[in-house]
């Protein structure tokens, strides 16, 4: 059984890796899934961060802060890569920027500067989405 294994292995990679060159239409729809899973992933991050904040749970708003800020910056990407729009991109770096001020403020102790700067994300999402938003 164990020679059988590995040439096991070895086809279903080599399936898979056929299956990702021929059909990058399957690809480019796992692509678009992944953004809403990212979105998603941001939303409830934001939610958490929120009450960690609220909570003054350092620890934790420092991990979710750090989180955004790199969700973010791929979010940055996405929409830099995209004509007309150059909003969402700012939104974005906004955002960026604000979970990085964040990391700051909960090191210092300021929660409520953390508060001000998780509200301000909060705002840019709601901006981003009112105009990039699929229904």
């Amino acid at each position: 059984m164990t020679r059988v294994f590995p040439f096991f292995r070895a086809s279903l990679a080599g399936l898979l890796t056929a299956a990702a060159l021929i059909s990058p239409g399957i690809a480019g729809s796992a692509e678009a899934e992944l953004d809403m899973d990212l979105m998603q992933t941001i939303e409830d991050l934001n939610k958490s961060l929120a009450s960690n904040i609220a909570l003054r749970d350092a620890k934790g708003s420092r991990s979710d802060a750090s989180e955004l800020h790199q969700l973010f910056i791929q979010v940055e990407g996405h929409f830099a890569a995209k004509p007309d729009a150059q909003d969402a991109v700012d939104l974005a770096k906004k955002s960026k920027d604000l979970s990085a001020a964040i990391v700051q403020h909960v090191g210092r102790g300021d929660f409520e500067a953390a508060t001000d700067a998780a509200t301000g994300i909060s705002r840019a999402c709601r901006s981003c989405h009112t105009f990039y938003k699929k229904s």
